[in-house]
């Protein structure tokens, strides 16, 4: 949260000998379809919370990301002391009665929720209270003591949690850097491996069976550090918070002395792209959005090589991408790209996500735009399928039934998604050869058991494809949009 993001047509035998070609899997089988969006569940939004609730549910969203956020739980958080008798392990020391509302809501309407437990937390929680600053080096102890009572509390209602949110941003934790003038060293990926580690100790402890992603930095930071909150670049912040050199040499003295790895059964991530496309590679380094994803994998994969990061059941670290989307123009004219661009954008970047067998889930960040600051500026982020007064983008029409074509120089290819996703069914997709003509049945595919497709089609320039289906839940017929096959 960085801040500045069919009906059919009569076939022809060619046509219906087509549909007896086989389909092409896509890699990632078991992707999940998430989507954050707090202010819906604050009913902040148009249409309130339960309605808007149920038509996530009705759109295909499988898994809802929300926050335990330490300092809008816990007591007397302005305060310099906790309150007498504070028993920071104890679920009864906190006021949970809004999570549980929201949870409940969410579960209510039959999908399941990824629970950030994350500061920043109470000023009397920083291991230096007298700043007053709740964000300022958080106690990595009592962190561990907040994350046991979440866990105690909430543990029968939620599988997966990640531990921390940006971490590599000052808006989440402080500082960043330990700065003398403008030399500066780093500081908050250090202090991260140890909340991480406290927080995922709490809770497996009070939850064995949870999976628990940990990671959840931004896309992109400063290239140089010359001040204190300068946003530290996400695979620097992996590299030094599992304490190697940019040549993967473990450091072994300083803040890296009595060395311990973060552990987690995933690594979650925000790719946002800006206004690049995520097929794009960003040429800073240090930086990895969606088009960086080989980058991405290659850091994870030399630092649990090397042991400096350790994964929980698999040879290799999945990843969750609990954050990821496009702001718009309009409204922001600054940050944004243009509306059928957003759309066009989104469905490609869920396709290269669905296609990544590392992948395990996409969340859509957020449904509704966030309205303008005080000061009138769009700073906040405008990425949701709908505006802030409740109407759609082009991109609330394609989220249920995603699509994206390219080519190779060898072959092209369609990807899809019939959502809900939650079971295998039978799409027929459709071609155009050229802009004079119709849409004819060109194949019938059975997706996997998330709705997913991909298969292999000529090469052509000029074809456009979409795709139909019969809506599991709704039994209503939904068509997606057109594409062409874009150059991979």
């Amino acid at each position: 949260m960085t801040s500045r993001t069919l009906r059919a047509a009569t076939a022809t035998t060619v046509a219906v000998a087509l549909l007896a070609l086989p389909s092409l899997a896509p890699a990632s089988s078991t992707m999940l379809t998430g989507i954050a969006d707090e202010n819906v569940l604050k009913g902040a939004t148009p249409g309130g919370a339960e309605a808007t609730v149920a038509k996530w549910k009705a759109e295909g969203v499988q898994d809802v990301r929300m926050f335990a956020q330490w300092n809008k739980l816990a007591p007397s958080t302005d305060a310099t002391k906790a309150p007498n008798g504070f028993a920071g392990s104890d679920p009864k020391s906190y006021d949970f009665s809004t999570l549980d509302r929201n949870v409940d809501l969410v579960r209510k309407h039959g999908m399941s929720v990824t629970l950030v437990i994350s500061g920043p937390g109470p000023v009397w929680a920083s291991q230096e209270a007298v700043r007053r600053n709740g964000t300022w080096k958080p106690n990595p102890t009592l962190f561990g003591e907040f994350a046991t009572a979440v866990t105690k509390h909430i543990a029968a209602k939620i599988d997966r949690y990640i531990v921390w949110n940006e971490p590599n941003v000052a808006t989440w934790l402080q500082p960043q850097y330990s700065c003398t003038g403008t030399t500066c060293k780093p500081y908050s990926p250090h202090l991260y491996r140890q909340l991480a580690q406290a927080g995922y100790d709490a809770i497996h402890a009070n939850d064995p069976s949870a999976r628990i992603a940990v990671g959840a930095t931004s896309s992109r930071g400063d290239k140089v550090a010359i001040r204190t909150n300068a946003t530290f670049q996400p695979m620097n912040f992996l590299r030094e918070m599992s304490c190697v050199t940019s040549k993967y040499k473990a450091k072994r003295s300083g803040l890296c002395k009595n060395f311990k790895p973060v552990t987690g059964y995933a690594l979650a991530y925000h790719p946002h792209s800006g206004q690049i496309s995520p097929g794009r590679r960003e040429s800073n380094t240090g930086d990895a959005k969606l088009g960086d994803l080989s980058r991405l994998s290659s850091v994870v994969d030399r630092l649990t090589r090397a042991r400096r990061l350790k994964v929980v059941g698999a040879k290799k670290m999945p990843f969750w991408f609990d954050e990821y989307a496009y702001q718009s123009s309009p409204p922001d004219k600054i940050e944004g790209v243009s509306l059928r661009r957003q759309s066009l954008w989104s469905q490609w970047g869920w396709s290269i996500a669905a296609r990544s067998s590392r992948v395990q889930m996409l969340t859509q960040y957020e449904w509704f735009d966030e309205p303008t600051g005080s000061d009138g500026l769009y700073n906040r982020w405008q990425s949701g399928l709908y505006f802030a007064d409740g109407r759609a983008k082009p991109l609330a029409a394609a989220f249920a039934n995603p699509i994206y074509g390219w080519r190779t120089s060898k072959a092209g290819y369609v990807w899809g998604q019939a959502r809900p996703g939650s079971q295998a069914i039978q799409v027929t997709l459709q071609r155009r050869s050229g802009s004079g003509s119709g849409y004819r049945d060109y194949k019938v595919i059975t997706t996997n058991g998330v709705g997913q497709f991909k298969v292999k089609v000529p090469k052509s320039t000029k074809a456009q494809y979409r795709f139909t289906f019969v809506d599991p839940l709704s039994k209503q017929t939904r068509t997606s949009d057109a594409v062409g096959l874009a150059k991979d």
